[in-house]
């Protein structure tokens, strides 16, 4: 078991969109968690983008859902994706550019990325999905 795997701990949550996301999301860590481990930097950045791209649809999906349900916590959330979004994005560059290595990503990944994500499903995106179930229900 990988470092990613130990540390990321994907709940499952009302929404199957979202159980499947967030997996997909930790498979996508983990592929730069292996790329880091095999030295290879150019396999990381490749990854990492990877990863920030799946990330910005997956949040327009979630995006989409809190509009169709009217999910009261909405702009807060969707300033969460922002924040993170452009902090990734700016690692990518960092990696891209060659001011970031990928020892670098691997601080970020265990000081923010995982920590934040892991917060983030259990919060933000659980009530998100409990709220989304509710209002499918009336």
């Amino acid at each position: 078991m990988s470092e990613v795997q130990r540390s990321l701990k994907v709940p499952e949550l009302e929404q199957a969109f979202m159980n499947d996301d967030h997996h997909e999301a930790a498979r996508l860590l983990e592929a730069v968690g292996r790329a880091r481990e095999e030295g290879d930097d150019h396999a990381v950045r490749e990854a990492f983008a990877a990863f920030v791209e799946f990330n910005r649809e997956h949040f327009a999906r979630e995006d989409e859902l809190m509009e169709r349900v009217g999910f009261p916590q909405k702009d807060y959330h969707r300033q969460e994706h922002a924040a993170h979004l452009a902090r990734w994005e700016a690692l990518l560059a960092g990696l891209e550019d060659g001011s970031l290595q990928g020892a670098d990503l691997v601080s970020a990944l265990d000081d923010e990325i995982i920590p934040w994500y892991q917060r983030h499903f259990t919060t933000m995106d659980a009530l998100l999905a409990r709220f989304a179930e509710r209002a499918a229900g009336e």
